[in-house]
């Protein structure tokens, strides 16, 4: 009798283990991506930055257009190019 309850036991809790922790404090929320949008301005990378951070976009490119100024454009610009390159497209 122990035995035959045991093995159900086991077999409810790998079918719970499978389908997850529903109503635990285990749940995590999916994981989002770091994607370019593609209704951004330039490229999308500071709304595809702002929907990752789920902020708005306006003090994102605030920010880019002071540090563009600031810095001469040289370094703040290869940044922003090169994280275009790396981040991929927003399913649309």
């Amino acid at each position: 009798m122990e035995n035959r309850y045991s093995e159900r036991y086991r077999q409810y809790m790998r079918s719970e283990y499978r389908k997850g922790y529903e109503d635990g404090i285990f749940d995590a929320a999916p994981v989002r991506g770091l994607r370019r949008s593609r209704d951004g301005v330039l490229l999308g990378v500071c709304q595809g930055l702002a929907d990752w951070l789920e902020i708005p976009a306006w003090p994102l490119r605030l920010g880019a257009v002071i540090a563009f100024f600031a810095s001469g454009f040289w370094p703040v610009g290869a940044i922003y190019l090169i994280a275009a390159l790396l981040m991929k497209p927003a399913a649309k």
